[in-house]
């Protein structure tokens, strides 16, 4: 008797089972969504702080406004997507800028160079002239 009543529970602990498993997928993707919106606000922030604007910068916020909207509709597959492009837009915003602070280094650092050739090519020339004056 015992035997039967435990396999006739079988079937429904295994759907208990599967329930309970499905039902923790849809909370993980409400996480992720939650999670990929944290990251993204904490660039938004460095974004903000750092001066750092642009077509990206409105991309990403205007992704970050549908991602919160998507989050409370209880659409958390679309919430999760804009929340994680939006992260990548802020990094590439962020990228971009400090891309611009270093060709700007490497522009000044090429205009040394240049002057520092033309001051060695004056030497240069200097040099030449006290040899042949010099010569016997």
């Amino acid at each position: 008797m015992k035997m039967n009543s435990l396999g006739a529970l079988a079937p429904w602990c295994l759907a208990g089972c599967l329930a309970a498993g499905l039902a923790g997928c849809g909370s993980n993707q409400a996480l992720l969504a939650r999670r990929g919106q944290d990251e993204s606000r904490q660039l938004q922030d460095y974004c903000k702080r750092a001066g750092v604007s642009g077509e990206e910068i409105k991309q990403a916020d205007n992704l970050m406004a549908a991602s919160s909207k998507h989050l409370q509709d209880g659409d958390e597959a679309p919430a999760q997507s804009e929340a994680e492009l939006a992260g990548t837009l802020y990094r590439l915003a962020l990228a971009k800028r400090e891309l611009a602070l270093t060709q700007n280094q490497v522009d000044e650092i090429k205009k040394g160079l240049a002057k520092d050739k033309d001051q060695l090519q004056t030497y240069q020339q200097i040099l030449e002239e006290m040899k042949t004056v010099r010569k016997p």
